[in-house]
């Protein structure tokens, strides 16, 4: 949960990647999947600090609903 708001946080910060999680939080099932296995795809041969770090972004906030879970937490951040 300290992850997900850390992104939260850094979603108010950063509107690049507010949209990148509102984005996946819009998509279906399907979308869902399709986009997991294309970063898994990306990825796989990736080992800078950068990309691993990139990496865990997409891991956390594609899985279990976490992207919506975020832009609840910045609506709670902006609400006080």
């Amino acid at each position: 949960m300290e992850d997900l708001r850390y992104i939260a946080e850094v979603c108010l910060k950063d509107e690049r990647i507010h949209e990148i999680v509102s984005n996946i939080a819009r998509m279906d099932e399907e979308q869902l999947r399709e986009f997991k296995s294309k970063v898994v795809a990306y990825f796989m041969n990736k080992n800078s600090q950068d990309d691993v770090e990139a990496y865990k972004f997409f891991r956390l906030v594609l899985e279990d609903d976490n992207a919506k879970k975020i832009l609840e937490i910045c609506e709670q951040i902006k609400g006080g």
